[in-house]
């Protein structure tokens, strides 16, 4: 737990947004609302030590916090949606916190009510389904399994995309915070969307290099890369049988890589 607590980092809104409550008299709001939010990544690290994955960084917002994770892209749908969970399986654990607290006379009226609330708003805004909140990690691991990857993350962003713009029409005037997280959502739905092709790469290459464990086997006619999909094993039919993913993601590999190759000759030549 040394480490993690190493790895715990402070957005610097989040510094101030505690040192405004201070002044206006609403630290005990800030207090709370970071109790919750730091509880709930918690309960994400909890599971994905359990998994044994490289934890990079947790980073605390004033709206939420990121825990970054050194994870495969084919890390089995099950893992992901129990990852996605844990935050809020700990929400729901720090509820039964707060009502010993509030029993034993720990904690007084105003304190509890204030927990109530927070704690409710933070769960369901967790649980849409927008990058980066747990919502859309969950919505994007029921996709994986019925559709490809490509396809998938495709209909994710999407998905995350129309939710958003609900979101925003419902809240867009309300408070200058929902401003920083309609900013701080939009940016992240557009750079899920820049670096699209580099996951689906990043995809095809773990599955040519490691050996994943798959719960389902498909074959097909003929060879389409994009039909690839997670917890699933493909074999693809030619020359008169069927032929393992991986020799058709070698042959992709070995394409490219020769590709390059050729265009760095090309390059030098037209230095000299």
């Amino acid at each position: 737990m040394k480490n993690i607590k190493a790895k715990f980092k402070i957005n610097s809104c989040t510094y101030f947004l505690i040192l405004m409550a201070l002044f206006s008299g609403f630290f005990k709001n800030i207090i709370v609302i970071l109790t919750i939010v730091i509880f709930h990544e918690l309960g994400h690290i909890l599971i994905l030590k359990h998994y044994e994955y490289e934890i990079e960084s947790v980073e605390i917002y004033p709206f939420g916090g990121i825990t970054k994770v050194n994870k495969p892209i084919n890390t089995p749908i099950k893992k992901e949606f129990f990852i996605a969970c844990g935050g809020v399986l700990f929400q729901l654990i720090l509820i039964l916190i707060y009502q010993i607290c509030y029993r034993n006379g720990w904690i007084n009226d105003y304190t509890y009510l204030l927990f109530q609330t927070y704690n409710k708003a933070i769960l369901i805004f967790n649980l849409l389904p927008m990058i980066p909140l747990d919502g859309s990690v969950l919505v994007h691991s029921l996709l994986e399994r019925f559709f490809s990857y490509q396809k998938a993350y495709y209909l994710h962003l999407w998905i995350s995309l129309v939710s958003l713009l609900i979101f925003t029409v419902g809240h867009l005037l309300k408070s200058l915070n929902n401003y920083m997280i309609l900013t701080f959502l939009f940016y992240k739905i557009y750079d899920a969307y820049q670096k699209r092709l580099y996951y689906q790469n990043r995809f095809y290459l773990e599955r040519y290099l490691y050996n994943f464990p798959y719960i389902e086997i498909k074959s097909h006619p003929k060879f389409n890369l994009n039909s690839l999909k997670k917890d699933t094993l493909h074999f693809f039919w030619q020359n008169d049988r069927y032929l393992h993913e991986k020799e058709f993601l070698k042959q992709k590999f070995t394409m490219e890589k020769k590709s390059l190759f050729s265009q760095s000759k090309i390059d030098r030549t037209r230095i000299l």
